[in-house]
């Protein structure tokens, strides 16, 4: 059937899609614009699976700390390539997830999902509709929220990777409780740059067990292989690599890596040199990667 041509166009400006499209959605549908735009964000979720196995480690770090300072709010969206980070249309469903996240709090990927945007179409429905209208594949990555009594952000100058930190004992309004937040944000994120120095927890007491346990069996395996431990009975062995456990446990405790910027000096040891009697309640990273 002939297409109206000023339907053609209409539906263009709903969509932002090619007019072809649009014109074979109109013609599926007998003309009726709303059924076509209903038949777009269909194929739109169709091609949402079709390209979810492509790797999105592009995009952009969205972050906000609430006026007081207390409660901050990190989320990445993830794209295919950098040109797409910077269309408007991604930059602005951009704006609006910190927004609704600064005014929820979901606990989970599916929960953000369902939150509303100002459009009135949930927060799902909005990024199918851009992969819609892109055809790359587009999603919500890692996301946090932190609540302290000062809450610090550190937004990598790629605007791909960022860290933040809740400390006790201070107010963001004092520029040395300000300044040991972005340092340890630094920190977090140079750390995060090579999985052997990656922090996975505060401190000791806060790392998971399993974690520590799988790298002792590896230990005592490499330990088992090595030629001059062959007639070794396993308790010895045990005590020969638990220094090298004790060397990883640290490695991945934020509070006891050597410091960034200086490395004679454990984390824990920098923040009490800076004389704020500031504590580290919690921190986070994020970064731009879906694969």
């Amino acid at each position: 059937m002939a297409v109206d041509s000023a339907k053609v166009k209409e539906l263009r400006e709903r969509t932002g899609l090619p007019m072809m499209d649009c014109k074979k959605a109109l013609e599926k549908t007998n003309g009726d614009v709303d059924l076509a735009f209903e038949e777009l964000r269909k194929e739109g979720h169709k091609a949402q699976c079709k390209l979810a196995g492509r790797t999105a480690k592009e995009g952009r770090i969205g972050a906000n700390v609430s006026s007081d300072g207390k409660v901050g709010v990190l989320v990445a969206l993830c794209c295919e390539t950098e040109p797409v980070s910077k269309n408007e249309s991604f930059q602005q469903l951009l704006r609006e997830l910190v927004d609704v996240m600064a005014r929820n709090h979901p606990k989970d990927a599916q929960e953000l999902g369902q939150l509303k945007l100002p459009s009135g179409h949930t927060v799902s429905t909005t990024v199918t509709d851009l992969v819609n209208k892109i055809r790359e594949n587009i999603g919500v990555g890692r996301f946090a929220r932190g609540e302290g009594d000062a809450v610090i952000q550190y937004v990598h100058f790629d605007q791909k990777k960022a860290a933040m930190v809740a400390l006790k004992g201070g107010a963001i309004s004092d520029p040395k409780v300000a300044e040991v937040g972005k340092e340890l944000g630094m920190h977090i994120v140079f750390s995060n740059s090579d999985p052997s120095t990656k922090p996975l927890a505060l401190s000791r007491d806060l790392l998971d067990p399993k974690i520590v346990e799988k790298e002792r069996e590896i230990l005592l395996e490499m330990a088992k292989k090595d030629p001059k431990n062959s007639k070794k009975p396993e308790q010895i062995l045990q005590k020969i690599i638990q220094g090298q456990v004790d060397k990883f446990v640290s490695s991945k405790c934020l509070l006891e890596q050597p410091y960034a910027r200086d490395p004679t000096q454990s984390v824990s040891q920098y923040i009490k040199s800076t004389g704020t009697g500031l504590t580290v309640s919690d921190f986070v990273y994020v970064a731009t990667d879906l694969s």
